[in-house]
């Protein structure tokens, strides 16, 4: 029981020390959901050349792409040729893949 409020307490004080610090540039009380902006902010935007970027430089197909993203082959050509956007989650995880390399998803 000790570890678990040991651990609590550390993140606690970690949080603790990240609110001070923004405070110390923006001098106000923040809250936790501002302080989430702050910490981990939107993903970017993708188009239809940065999905097909992406995805060249995995050498995958469309099909094989769709598969580790979890979406349908037909969503991903939409992307491609931008008659649609991926939404907050597909952005998000097309940044993860981006930065990180496919073999995240492997983890």
């Amino acid at each position: 029981m000790k570890s678990h409020d040991t651990k609590n307490s550390k993140i606690f004080s970690m949080v603790e020390d990240e609110l001070h610090a923004i405070n110390e540039v923006k001098d106000a009380s923040i809250s936790l959901r501002e302080f989430n902006k702050v910490k981990f902010p939107a993903p970017k935007h993708y188009t239809g050349k940065d999905v097909v970027r992406i995805r060249k430089n995995l050498h995958v197909s469309q099909a094989v792409f769709a598969y580790l993203l979890n979406a349908s082959q037909s969503t991903v050509r939409k992307w491609e040729i931008g008659a649609k956007k991926p939404g907050g989650s597909n952005c998000r995880l097309l940044q993860v893949i981006e930065n990180k390399g496919v073999e995240v998803l492997l983890a």
